[in-house]
Order: C-alpha cells, then structure tokens, then sequence
C-alpha cells in the first residue's frame, strides 16, 4: 500500500468521481483506476461501486477513508514539521457573535504572542461552521452553540447573557422602570434570527424553559443578518432577543434599552469546535489552549 494509492481513494471518495479526481491530481483516469484497484486487491475487499451512472462507496470504503484521511494527515504534519515548511495557517469558522465581539480581541492578544501564525477566518451562523469543521474544510470554528454530533468536540471558552432589546420610546422607558418581564412583551412586534443561528437556538431553549411558546410570539420578521436587527430594532420595527455581547455598544449610546431575562436561563455558552478524527497541527493545539485560557474566570456580564 502506498501514500499514492490513499491519495487517489482519497479524491475519488471526496469529489465522487474518477474524473475529477484524475483532474485535481494532475493524473490520469485509468491511473487513478489502477490505484484503487491495488488497494481491492491488496485489501480483498471491494471499496468503490462504480455504474455508468453513479459511484457508491462500501461500507469498507468508508472505513479505509476514515483511516485514509489520518495516515495522510500525519504524513503531511510530519513532513512540515520536520522539513520546516509549516507555514503555520489556521483556517477558523467563526459564528456572527463570536466573529464580531470576541475574535477581534482574541486574535490581537494571540497574535502579539504568536506573530508567525496566520489565520484564514470565515464567517457563518453556527451551524454552519459546525458542517465545515465536520467536513473538514477548516481546523476549527467559534461557535454559539453545540450539536449532537460525536465526531465534534466542544470547549466552552467564553460566556455570555440573553437580554430583551427594545427601541428608545417613552413607553418602553416606562416599561423598563416597572421592571417589565419577557411575558409582558408578547404582544409587542418581535424579529427572530434564521435558523442556524447560536442566538436563535439559545432564545429557543430560553423559551421553552420559561414555558412560552414560539407561536405566542408576534412575529414580524426573520433576518440572517445580526446588523439588521441591530438597526431595525434601533428604527423601531421590532423589539428581539440579543447577546448582551452584541447589544452592549448601542445600549451604551442609549440607542437600545435592554432588559435582562431570567439569570440562570439566559445565560449562553460559546465553544470551541473541532473534528475528534481530525490530526491538529501544534500552532492549532497553541491556539485552542490559548483560547480556553484567555477568559480565565468568563464570568456573565
């Protein structure tokens, strides 16, 4: 068995054909078909079927995949490691609040400490970055929430609170000096984040804690775009459920009036994510532990 051999599995798997494995391997097809027939042979096990219309892999296809894409994977950290031509890249998957008002401060202080480690950052709702971290398109993500998959491993770094924001009007001020609950809002008009969003699924769990249903909710609109409700809340479009983290600046400029839920079930966890079948590289090890220590004592705002 040979590296070469795993390669072209390797591809052929990932792009779901022969062709395109050939192309991106700067191979032809009837060489890239002559590896994987090596390893059936070798292996005495059928790996890949292949029709005129489809190619499905075997259940021992995707055990040697598993294995294929660790044995590659150490082989590439050693020949970096041990050739020096490790160039040190972090390819991080960040969710909007992570992405907005806690990775700029994190990367500062990380970066003073570690000049040659570079960071490709991409920027999506949280379970998005959860899919890339499975599909292996990056190293980690900083996340809002977590799922149930069992090749993620979460950290939590980072802590943070549900608030109410509402607009600056002389009957929300009024509200907020009688100290108004989440029930007393119901009837007022209500923008949710997309599905997918940390906050979102956070709000979700907060809700059904507090025993209130989504259907109570007089909802007005839906956004993808934490900004936009940021700015339609300030317009007076609708009132919404934030992070304290992202709601603190225009609560701070009396642009926004927050009013706090309950203390134990508001309060939300942000992670770190990775692959457990994943092999890190010792500057992503670097980053993960400096990222758990960098909020010693996370305490809620």
């Amino acid at each position: 068995m040979e590296f070469k051999q795993l390669e072209a599995f390797v591809a052929v798997v990932e792009y779901n054909s022969f062709s395109e494995a050939a192309k991106h391997l700067y191979l032809t097809q009837p060489t890239i078909s002559s590896h994987i027939r090596s390893l059936e042979q070798e292996l005495n096990s059928k790996l890949i079927l292949r029709t005129t219309k489809k190619l499905t892999v075997t259940a021992r296809g995707q055990q040697l995949y598993d294995c294929a894409v660790n044995i590659l994977n150490m082989r590439n950290t050693l020949v970096d490691e041990f050739t020096g031509n490790d160039k040190k890249i972090i390819d991080l998957g960040v969710s909007t609040i992570p992405s907005s008002y806690l990775l700029p401060e994190l990367l500062g202080a990380f970066s003073s400490q570690s000049p040659n480690v570079y960071f490709h950052a991409c920027q999506s709702h949280s379970q998005g970055v959860i899919m890339r971290v499975l599909d292996g398109s990056i190293d980690l993500g900083l996340v809002g929430s977590k799922s149930e998959d069992k090749d993620c491993q979460f950290i939590p770094f980072c802590y943070d609170k549900l608030v109410l924001a509402t607009p600056v009007t002389p009957y929300f001020l009024k509200m907020q000096e009688q100290g108004a609950q989440l029930a007393d809002f119901l009837d007022q008009p209500f923008i949710m984040r997309e599905k997918g969003s940390g906050t979102k699924k956070e709000l979700d769990r907060y809700l059904e804690s507090q025993g209130i249903s989504q259907s109570s909710l007089n909802i007005v609109a839906r956004m993808n775009d934490l900004e936009a409700v940021r700015r339609s809340i300030v317009q007076g479009i609708g009132i919404s459920v934030l992070s304290y983290r992202s709601a603190r600046d225009l609560a701070d400029s009396r642009q926004l009036l927050l009013f706090p839920l309950d203390k134990v079930s508001s309060v939300r966890t942000f992670y770190i994510v990775y692959n457990k079948n994943r092999i890190l590289k010792s500057h992503v090890k670097q980053f993960i532990h400096f990222t758990e220590g960098f909020y010693q004592n996370p305490e809620t705002p």
